[in-house]
This record gives structure tokens, C-alpha cells and sequence, in this order.
């Protein structure tokens, strides 16, 4: 019902105000230097509110058509921002005086903005015209490189639910270690938020900027602000680009010639015959009969070229003296470079304020989101895993007129089919709305308060067929069909989350002469509940029928799955918590010249038990700006120059519910009297003593501006250490339960980041530039584990102390056995078959056996290297000429590490995904004596083990956007512009097995995509 009167709201004041709308008018004029009367081209003039607009011209002459009661607003790099009201006017001519325009740009913080000249924290800025103009259906993706110390790493997925790990300043916990995210102060996701409705976003990388969020603010915050009205006129957007993807990074296979000889020298190796003849090869090879003599290659079935994009965009933002609202529909389809998949996403939304009065401003926000996910029956996890791991002798499918018909191996493997057949869905509705009031007490004190409502909920359906009945269409035989094709299943499963937030503060400022002095003192809770259920049945009578009552009660399950679940299909449960928090931030300056911040934030928490549920997060910061100093006045190139330091306690509250207590199991067997009966036992025992993982920051800051700022240098220096980390350290097993979370663990983040800004100066042709180039660095360390480990979470990493959270573990090799006195030199051996042509792994501990656990825990492997991403960069170039404009963003890391794993070493040794690289280097006595990589042999294990043979040197620099866009003169509408753009063109990188932003393991993953788009921006 609040939605619902939300949207009424908004629309008949949306209606109300456009009744109010003044006529449009031509505006035109000159903008000059106030000191040297000089003009100014190149100056950008907008419409207050909204992003239609012009630039002056080499003369400093500029023609813009806006509303008569528009404002007009007036900037450019060196020169004070000016505001001048249009008041009907058709000539206005505008003198600009010079500025340090850094120090007057707004940015949001927490609770409110601050100048950044008053600034004290590590705050970065991205503003929202870096987004908008690109095509970009993921937000997150779309930070990537953008600020330094924000690392975004895309692991890859399906439409819709791409996987981005997010990292601020490093991994400062072995929990959640996510960073916040609020959208109009509301926790959401990036991932599905529409760049059109973008205003600004802040990162705040320290406690000095993100201590007022307290116990959710350890790893980072990242606000983002949504757009609102303009303060008068009307101003409609259109948005629109159409693109298509590619499949980018997947492994490039070995010809095929070279592919069925390596799988026949396996064979033979091992002492077997080959699987292809002479007579099959050569028929491959040729071409002739594909049915007969079948090779498939699975990639042409499973990816789709050019998969399609596209996106819209209207947005309507208007103003009055009654108030202001701001409109946006946004529409996107993107379709998968796998088949198949689909993702189509419409949202809403509409920001409105209502003056009530002078001093009483009504606010009311509201969002609805549709998403729909689609595809197969099975995971694109999957559908890759088929593709890396099945054999090529294969019929894909057979020219029968059935869809998806062809071979199965092993009875249940076909990647063609897996993505041809089946579908899953995933239908999500997303509804926030938010009221609120704004209440200026006097000049001094305004009071502000909202109440949010934040709703989604999740229809999952995954429908598996059956593939019983399958003839081959060469031989006339049924094709066997087990496992995932033997019986056709349905699995369904429902999830919501309903959060529900409010906040009350009070806001201070006031001046006195050279003394600014503002605060803000708080209130907020937020509550949480989260619910699922899910239910399978399985042989339905056919593969059309897809409803749950048509299946067979006999196989139903309910809180399970068959065979692989879906993401809300697996499981049942109910959970809830609650957050109250008290907070506060004080601020004074001094002429422009001395900074002190301070903040608190005192949050009660539902996760830890009685006597441990609140926690104290204060921070204190200050700034010195040397170059408003009496000694400063006659160097001339520093037009800033700012030291900054702060130091402050956050906290991590993302550790999973209920951990205080213990847990039991309610249908535990239990014999009693000579019978099996269900009984109760605690199978994990509670902690009721946990509290909060603190993480306490000290951020040391330098500004530097030089030539009125047109070069801008910001230089960090941190040092976070997070202690009191959640952990599970062994207790003896004869106790008979799991053990319960400590708080145990020291992690320790050390780095810093540089940010180089140059603007150019426009030239008298209209020319005018900018380049900026971030770099950030970050080293992680496990501080302490309270004396226990090493740990090994997987078969590839390792926690131990005085190491990286994202080690990686395994033997060292000097290479391969290549001579009897290789043999003789390294004597143990994983396996005894071991020989020539094998991978040689050195015996650490001399004992002449080779353990898998670390050398100083007394094993044979060593901590070979890390995942963390070293040497951060992004370059970005934009430049303006008459109408055109080009813009290029360059990312990257200069240090990163991976190690195989899978059916990318496996190869032939079990008929697995055979990589060109391998059949060029594949040692072999005759035919590649000199071969790097190890000889094959099926059934070979003893090459695939973790060792420092196979890590991958991941490092790259990619091409993540260039854009051209050209602004037709015209007087139809305000502004046009076309532009055409690429994304991910380009990639450098010494690895040649998998795409470098992937994350390690056995690469089976929804491929990277490279796009190219064409796209029209149109304001009326």
C-alpha cells in the first residue's frame, strides 16, 4: 500500500509541476575571463539539474534553447562554478573569476556532503557522466580501474547474475569481507542498479570517512546518490544503445589433427592402443561424413556470436516553485554468448520533493525492478565443464529435425544439449520505497528523517528433460540416457527479503568569521528477515508438462534438490536480524587551513549473544593546508597543497547468525531398546562470548594541486589491522560436536595509491584534453591464528601466519625429468610410473616422500605465491574537438598470480580439453625433445599436481572502453549525440590458457564478452 501511494504521489506531482513548466527560449552570449576579459572557449554550460547543455565556441560565443525560469550553470577547470538564473532573459554574458575548482567540488559522506577542500578522509569521486556515457548494464563492472584501491575483479557469469568480488583496500577478514554498499542510504547491490540514474558516488577507503557507519563499514563503503529534479524548467533524456558480444578469453584449442594425435600418443604411452585410426583421422580431417566419423567441436554449439544487447533509457527531471521530481524508465535485454541464457531488466523510478513550506520538505523515493534471468536446465558451469572435459568423438547432434538430439556420454553428457535443452527462470521483483521529511529549524539546525521499505522477492523454476528414446540417426540404436537425462525433473523454489530501516538526524553548521563549525547526531535501525522454501518432483509424463502437480508424488522432496539446485532450490529456512545505532560526526575548519573531523558510532547488534551485542566505532582526522600559509604566497605553481591524517575503529558484523548458539540436530539416530529412533544432540557448538571484528586505520594523505589545478596529485598512505577475526580453530574430536567461532585471527592491510589528473588548457580551435592515471598497491598478511595452522581451506590456498589470505600452496619444480641422472638426482616421486618427461617435485624435508602440506608444518610443499592483485592501474583519456569527443579507459594489474587446475593440464591423459599451447609444447623424446610441458600418458595423475609448474603469470592491461561520439548541430532538440563504442578489444597478458580477470581453478565459467555498441543521446 505505501508503494502504491509512493507512485501516486509522485505521478500527480510529477503532472503538477510539468502543469507549471515555463516556455522555452533561445539564450546566448559570451563568457570571458573576469581578470584578463580574455574569452573562454570550451566553458561547459548546463541546465541546472540536468545534463542538457552546450560549450562556448573559440570565441567564447555560446547558443543554448532552455526554459525561461531555467539556471544556467557556468564551469571550467581553474575558473569559479557560476549559477545565473535565465529570469526570461535572451542575452547573457558571464564573466568567470579564477578558482581552485578542487577545493569547491561537493562530495557525499556519510549522512551528508562536505567540500573537498574540508575533506579530511580517503574519499574518491566518480562522477556520474564516467558511467552514464558508457554501455554498461552492471554498475560494478563498471568501476573497475576507476578509483584507486577499489579493486573489482569480474569472475565471470551469466546475464544477470554476473560475478564481481569487490575489494576496498585489500581483504581485511577470512569472513564477508564485501564492502557496504548504500544507495540513497539504503544497502543495495551495484550489479543491478541503472547507470542513467547515477548523480554520484563516493568510496570511502578509511575510518576517518567511514567510521559512521560502524559495524558494517570495515571493509569500505561505497555510496551511491540517485538523481533528482531540477530546481526549475523540464528537461527529458533519452538514452539508447544497441551492441553485440562475443565470447572473450576461453581457451583456444589445439587444430584437430594435433588434438586426436596427442589423444592417441596418451594411449600409447600408457600402454594402450589408439582411439582414432588412420582411416577416422584422415576422414576428420577431410570433412566426410561428420556422422560417421565425428568430431565435435563443442564451442560452435555452445557459444553464440554476436549475442545480442541492448538498452533504453528516458528520464524526465523538472522543477517549480513547489517542487521538484525526477523520473526514470530504463529497459535492458542482453542475451549470452552461451546459448540460451537471457537477461531482461525494467525498472522505475521516481524521486520527488515537495516544498510544504518554506522550512518543511516532504520527500518520497520510490523503485520497482523487474528482473528476469533465464536459461538451460543447467548451470553454465556446467555447460563449460562439458565442454573442458568431454571427449571430441562425439555426434553434437544429428540432422534428424529433433532439437538438441546427438550422442551422450557416459550417458549424461552432451554440452550441446545441456545448453539446448531445459530451462531455468528467475524472476525477481525489487521494491524500495522511501518517506521522508526535512525540517530547517533555523539557520543553524535542520532536522531529517526517512523511513524505508526494501522488498524482493525470488520465483526460481529449473526444469531438467529426459532424454529416454533417443535414436542414433547413423546406426538405428538407442542412445543410453542416465543421470541428469535419465528421468526429467522439476525443482522450485521461492525466496523474499524484507528489510525495513529508519533514520532520524540532526544536522549543525554555523560560521564565524574564519571559524566553520557543523555536526550530525543520529539515529537508525535496521531490521532483517529473509525467508526460502523449495520442492522437487521428478517423471513428469513428458517434457512439456512443467508444473510441479503433474510430477510423480512418489519422488518429491521437499528442502533438497535432484542433481545440481539452482540458487534458491536447495534448502528451507527462516532467518532474521536487527541493527540500532547511535552516531555522530563533528567538523571544524579555520580559514581555510586547518580541518578537524571526528566521528562515533555506537551499534547494538542481534548476531552475538547478551553482554556482547554493542560495539564503539570512533575516528579523528585533520587536514593542514600548507599552501593558504603566509610563506606559500610567492610559489607560484602550487595552487594547493594539503597534508592530511586520520585514524579510526570499524567493525565487521557479516559473520553469519546464530553463531553464539548451539546447534542441534532434531533427527539425530539414537538407538534405544534394540531400535533405531530419531533423537536430538548438539552436532555445533555456540560461542556465546563473540563479538565484533574490529578493524582499526591510520590514513596518511597528500593534495597537491599545481598551475590552478589543471595537474592534481593525491597521494595515500595506509595501514589497516583487523583483529578479533571469526574463526573455527580444532578442538579435539572426541568431544563429538563441530567446533564453535573464536574470535582468533590478525590480518593486516598495508599500501598506497597516487592519482595524477591533467587538464588541458582549451586552445583557441576548440581543442580541449584530460588524462588520469590511478596506481595502487596493497600488501595483505595474516597477523596472527592464535598460535594454530597452518589452515588449508582448499586444495590450493593456505592460511598461515605472516602470509597473504590468498597464498597459494604447492611443490616446487625445477622442471622436467629429462635423463637418468634427473632420476637418480630426485628420487621421490608422487607416483612410481614416474619418468622421463614427468614433472620433477623436490623432496623439502629429504624424507623421500612428497606430503602435501607445507614444508614448515612438515610436508613438502611451499607457499609458491598469491592471488592478491599487485600494481593496480587505470589510465583515462578524454578529449573534445568542435562537435567530436573520444574517450578511452585503459585497467589493469602489473602483479597477479593463478595455478591451474583441471582439464587445462589434464588433456589427453584423460581425454579432456587439449589447449594449443600444450600441443605445441608437449615434450616428447622424438618429436619435441625440447618440450616445456610434460608428456602425456592416459590416466596420468602424478603431473597434475599443485606446484609452482603451473602457476600463471595473470598480469594484463585490457582496453575496457573506447568511445567516439560526434554532437550534430541542430534545432530540433537541445542535444544529439551518436557515438559508437568497444569494450574489451584489447588485452595484453603473458598468460595463454584463460582469460586473466578469471579467478583460478578449472575455468569453468561464463566466458568473459568483447562488445561493440553504437548508442544516441538525445535531451529535449
Amino acid at each position: 500500500m505505501m508503494i502504491r501511494l509512493l507512485s501516486l504521489f509522485s505521478f500527480v506531482f510529477l503532472f503538477s509541476v510539468a502543469g507549471l513548466q515555463a516556455q522555452n527560449i533561445d539564450v546566448s552570449g559570451q563568457v570571458v575571463d573576469a581578470t584578463s576579459g580574455e574569452s573562454l572557449p570550451g566553458v561547459n554550460i548546463t541546465v541546472q539539474g540536468t545534463t542538457s547543455g552546450t560549450t562556448t565556441d573559440i570565441d567564447g560565443n555560446y547558443e543554448i534553447t532552455v526554459p525561461s525560469d531555467a539556471t544556467l550553470v557556468f564551469s571550467f577547470v581553474g575558473f569559479q562554478r557560476a549559477e545565473i538564473p535565465v529570469e526570461g532573459r535572451s542575452t547573457i554574458n558571464v564573466e568567470l573569476q579564477e578558482s581552485t575548482a578542487a577545493l569547491d567540488e561537493v562530495v557525499v559522506v556519510g549522512f551528508g556532503t562536505q567540500r573537498r577542500a574540508d575533506v579530511t578522509g580517503a574519499v574518491s569521486s566518480v562522477s556520474a557522466s564516467e558511467l552514464e556515457e558508457q554501455p554498461l548494464t552492471n554498475t560494478e563492472l563498471g568501476l573497475q580501474g576507476i578509483s584507486p584501491g577499489l579493486t573489482v575483479e569480474y569472475e565471470g557469469g551469466q546475464p544477470g547474475e554476473e560475478n564481481a568480488v569487490t575489494r576496498i583496500r585489500g581483504t581485511g577478514t577470512l569472513n564477508n569481507a564485501n564492502p557496504l554498499v548504500l544507495v540513497d542510504g539504503v544497502e543495495q547491490s551495484l550489479s543491478t542498479l541503472e547507470p542513467s540514474s547515477i548523480e554520484s558516488i563516493s568510496v570511502l577507503k578509511d575510518a576517518a570517512s567511514a567510521a559512521i557507519y560502524g559495524s558494517r563499514a570495515a571493509n569500505g563503503v561505497i555510496l551511491v546518490e540517485t538523481k533528482r529534479g531540477a530546481g526549475s524548467g523540464m528537461n527529458i533524456q533519452y538514452n539508447t544503445y544497441v551492441g553485440v558480444q562475443n565470447e572473450l578469453g576461453f581457451p583456444e584449442g589445439a587444430s584437430k589433427e594435433d588434438w586426436m594425435m596427442l589423444v592417441n600418443e596418451a594411449q600409447v604411452n600408457a600402454g594402450g592402443s589408439p582411439i582414432y585410426s588412420q582411416e577416422y583421422m584422415d576422414n576428420v580431417l577431410a570433412g566426410t561424413n561428420p556422422l560417421e566419423y565425428p568430431f565435435a567441436e563443442w564451442e560452435k554449439g555452445v557459444f553464440q556470436e554476436n549475442a545480442l544487447e541492448h538498452n533504453h533509457s528516458l528520464s524526465v527531471s523538472a522543477g517549480s516553485d513547489i517542487g521538484r521530481i525526477y523520473a526514470n524508465v530504463n529497459y535492458t535485454n542482453t542475451e549470452g554468448v552461451i546459448q540460451s541464457f537471457n537477461n531482461e531488466r525494467a525498472s522505475i523510478r521516481i524521486n520527488s520533493d515537495l516544498y510544504l513550506t518554506d522550512e518543511l520538505t516532504a520527500k518520497a523515493n520510490v523503485l520497482y525492478r523487474s528482473r528476469d534471468v533465464s536459461g538451460p536446465g543447467f548451470t553454465p558451469q556446467r555447460i563449460t565443464q562439458g565442454i573442458l572435459h568431454m571427449n571430441r568423438n562425439a555426434v553434437m547432434s544429428y540432422p534428424d529435425g529433433q532439437e538438441a538430439t546427438g550422442d551422450l556420454l557416459f550417458g549424461q553428457w552432451n554440452p550441446f544439449i545441456m545448453a539446448n535443452s531445459g530451462e531455468t527462470t528467475r524472476l525477481s521483483n525489487d521494491i524500495v520505497g522511501t518517506l521522508g521529511l526535512e525540517y530547517q529549524i533555523n539557520e543553524m539546525f535542520s532536522l531529517e528523517g526517512d523511513f524505508t521499505a526494501n522488498i524482493t522477492g525470488t520465483d526460481e523454476t529449473v526444469f531438467r528433460e529426459s532424454r529416454n528414446g533417443m535414436i542414433n540417426y547413423v546406426t538405428g540404436e538407442p542412445v543410453a540416457a542416465s543421470g541428469w537425462f535419465g528421468t526429467n525433473t522439476l525443482q522450485e523454489g521461492r525466496f523474499s527479503e524484507r528489510e525495513l530501516s529508519q533514520r532520524l538526524y540532526l544536522n549543525y553548521e554555523q560560521s564565524v568569521g574564519s571559524h566553520n563549525v557543523s555536526g550530525v547526531a543520529g539515529y537508525e535501525e535496521i531490521y532483517n528477515r529473509t525467508e526460502q522454501v523449495s520442492a522437487a518432483r521428478a517423471n513428469f509424463f513428458n517434457n512439456e508438462l512443467r508444473s510441479l502437480s503433474a510430477g510423480d508424488a512418489g519422488n518429491q522432496r521437499t528442502c533438497q534438490s535432484y542433481d545440481d539446485p539452482g540458487r534458491f532450490t536447495a534448502g528451507c529456512y527462516d532467518n532474521e536480524w536487527r541493527l540500532r545505532s547511535f552516531f555522530g560526526r563533528a567538523n571544524y575548519s579555520y580559514d581555510d587551513r586547518y580541518s578537524l573531523q571526528a566521528n562515533i558510532r555506537y551499534d547494538g547488534s542481534s548476531r552475538f549473544g547478551e553482554g556482547h551485542r554493542w560495539g564503539l566505532y570512533p575516528s579523528f582526522s585533520a587536514g593542514w593546508r600548507i599552501s593558504s600559509e603566509s610563506f606559500m604566497e610567492n610559489v607560484d605553481p602550487i595552487s594547493n597543497l594539503r597534508l592530511r591524517g586520520s585514524w579510526g575503529q570499524l567493525g565487521n558484523q557479516e559473520i553469519g547468525l546464530f553463531q553464539f548458539m548451539n546447534t542441534y540436530n532434531l533427527n539425530q539416530p539414537y538407538q534405544f531398546n534394540e531400535n533405531v529412533v530419531p533423537g536430538a544432540a548438539v552436532t555445533d557448538a555456540g560461542n556465546p562470548i563473540i563479538t565484533w571484528e574490529t578493524t582499526t586505520m591510520t590514513n596518511i594523505g597528500l593534495d597537491v594541486g599545481l598551475m590552478d589545478d589543471r595537474v592534481e596529485i593525491i597521494g595515500e598512505y595506509f595501514w589497516n589491522y583487523t583483529d578479533d577475526i571469526l574463526l573455527d580453530l580444532p578442538i579435539p574430536p572426541t568431544i563429538g560436536v563441530s567446533p564453535p567461532t573464536q574470535n582468533a585471527a590478525e590480518v593486516s592491510n598495508i599500501g598506497w595509491e597516487l592519482q595524477v589528473n591533467y587538464n588541458s588548457v582549451a586552445r583557441e580551435d576548440g581543442l580541449q584534453y584530460s588524462i588520469g592515471v590511478n596506481f595502487s598497491d596493497v600488501v595483505n598478511e595474516i597477523e596472527s591464528l592464535s598460535g594454530e595452522g597452518p589452515f588449508y581451506p582448499d586444495k590450493f590456498t593456505v592460511w598461515a601466519e605472516g602470509h597473504s589470505i590468498n597464498s597459494l600452496r604447492g611443490f616446487t619444480s625445477p622442471g622436467l625429468y629429462r635423463s637418468q641422472e634427473d632420476l637418480n638426482e630426485h628420487p621421490a616421486r608422487i607416483n612410481p610410473n614416474a619418468g622421463i618427461g614427468d614433472i620433477i617435485y623436490e623432496d623439502l624435508n629429504g624424507d623421500g616422500n612428497l606430503s602435501q602440506s607445507l614444508a614448515i608444518d612438515g610436508g613438502d610443499q611451499v607457499i609458491m605465491g598469491n592471488e592478491d592483485p599487485r600494481y593496480e592501474f587505470g589510465v583515462n583519456f578524454n578529449a573534445s574537438y568542435r562537435g567530436f569527443d573520444l574517450s578511452m579507459f585503459w585497467q589493469g594489474v602489473l602483479k597477479q598470480h593463478h595455478t591451474l587446475d583441471g582439464a587445462l593440464m589434464e588433456g589427453p591423459n584423460w581425454q579432456n580439453f587439449i589447449p594449443e599451447v600444450m600441443a605445441e609444447k608437449t615434450f616428447h623424446p622424438e618429436r619435441n625433445p625440447d618440450g616445456t610441458w610434460p608428456k602425456v600418458t592416459a590416466g596420468n595423475t602424478w603431473n597434475l599436481q599443485e606446484s609452482d609448474f603451473w602457476l600463471q603469470d595473470t598480469k594484463y592491461a585490457r582496453l575496457k572502453n573506447v568511445q567516439l561520439g560526434y554532437r550534430i548541430p541542430q534545432s530540433m532538440v537541445n542535444s544529439l549525440r551518436i557515438y559508437v563504442a568497444g569494450t574489451n578489444l584489447l588485452t595484453f597478458t603473458p598468460t595463454e590458457l584463460f582469460d586473466p580477470e578469471l579467478p583460478r581453478g578449472r575455468s569453468q565459467f561464463f566466458p568473459h564478452s568483447k562488445k561493440l555498441t553504437v548508442g544516441m543521446n538525445v535531451t529535449f
